[in-house]
């Protein structure tokens, strides 16, 4: 039988600019993607089109449940960035984990992270506070 990979051999962790790890909530799900565009281009003469790719970076989400305010004062320090309120070359990356049954662990991380939407979410009285965090980067260092 097959050891898969299972949410429960994952983590993920931020880190701002000030170098401080956080864990900014139980995360629910997590999503990455690299952005990989096929070219295709049709020429005279050819009897098949040729293709190419080029890389457009990566990007991804998390859904967390908030038990703690470090959410709060993460988006803060994001929107600092953004409105350049503090210093512009504060870079955020973010750590993905993952520990295999055979004992391998790779590390995935996402350097210099830019953010989209924070959205926040209050569903209901007997509904737990979600947030989602999306993001998109450029560089991806994996670590083997």
């Amino acid at each position: 039988m097959s050891q898969r990979l299972k949410g429960q051999e994952t983590t993920l962790s931020f880190t701002d600019p000030d170098g401080l790890v956080e864990n900014l909530g139980d995360i629910k799900s997590f999503e990455a993607e690299l952005d990989i565009q096929i070219l295709e281009e049709g020429y005279i003469g050819d009897t098949a089109n040729r293709f190419d790719e080029i890389y457009n970076g990566s990007g991804g989400n998390a859904e967390m449940h908030l038990e703690n305010s470090k959410w709060f004062s993460f988006t803060n320090k994001v929107q600092e960035r953004a409105t350049r309120r503090s210093p512009a070359g504060g870079k955020f990356a973010i750590t993905s984990s993952f520990a295999f049954a055979d004992g391998t662990r790779v590390r995935v991380t996402f350097e210099d992270v830019f953010f989209g939407p924070f959205p926040l979410k209050v569903g209901g009285r007997a509904e737990y506070v979600s947030a989602t965090v999306t993001w998109k980067c450029s560089e991806i260092t994996r670590v083997l």
